[in-house]
């Protein structure tokens, strides 16, 4: 899981899951669950074992191994039909249920592989699979006519598409990822940006220092009921 600020990934496996819902999800499961292992095991899987995961995304300052890089272009998309809006989904928010998509069914739709920021640092496979997996899914559920995943600058490939489109807003979900709200910022010097509140699962005013002492608190909010946990994962 992304946007926790810490130093290293975090992330949940079923027991954990379980604990914490009360098993309500884990409990009436069926399906081969991937996060049925141990932390070290799910590392490797999904990290390859690095403890950084996320990219370092660098500059682009126009050169890669000294050799010159074309400005972003459309032209190597194809054709696509002419529409009013596009949606940018990128990795830190893929869901049906997103709120930029659910707001505009008949606009394009576009994910971009960030070049620069996987040169920088690659995504281990599983992580790589694992993005990939959830725009399949995502895509194949979405009504949207005109769906596309691309690879480069998000901002550029971004901006050109749009012009090729003939889309005059680019809509994208409210996300803190620093990443995010900078390509937004880009888009806004060449389009008209709007960003769509994210859904408020549950308030917590305080500083959650950890993850246990907020679930205690948000937990009746996310789950309507008060979960029974068989241990206290901090003591």
């Amino acid at each position: 899981m992304e946007g926790t600020f810490a130093s290293k990934p975090y992330f949940m496996n079923r027991d954990n899951v379980a604990t914490f819902s009360g098993g309500r999800w884990c409990d009436t499961c069926r399906v081969k669950c991937p996060f049925d292992a141990d932390y070290p095991t799910l590392q490797h899987r999904l990290f390859a074992g690095s403890t950084a995961p996320q990219a370092t995304r660098s500059v682009d300052d126009g050169t890669r191994n000294g050799a010159e890089t074309a400005p972003a272009s459309a032209d190597d998309i194809g054709p696509v039909p002419p529409t009013c809006d596009l949606v940018w989904v990128h990795d830190a928010a893929l869901s049906w249920d997103d709120a930029a998509l659910t707001a505009n069914p008949a606009a394009a739709v576009a994910f971009v592989f960030d070049e620069s920021g996987l040169r920088a640092e690659p995504w281990a496979y599983h992580r790589l699979a694992f993005v990939l997996d959830g725009l399949d899914d995502l895509f194949t559920h979405l009504p949207n006519a005109t769906k596309l995943t691309l690879v480069g600058d998000p901002a550029e490939r971004l901006a050109a598409l749009a012009a090729k489109l003939g889309a005059t807003t680019i809509h994208v979900s409210e996300h803190p990822n620093p990443w995010v709200v900078e390509t937004a910022e880009k888009l806004r010097l060449k389009s008209r940006v709007v960003i769509h509140p994210r859904p408020v699962f549950a308030e917590y005013t305080q500083e959650p220092k950890r993850f246990s002492r907020y679930w205690e608190k948000v937990a009746p909010q996310v789950l309507g009921y008060r979960p029974k946990t068989s241990k206290r994962m901090h003591q």
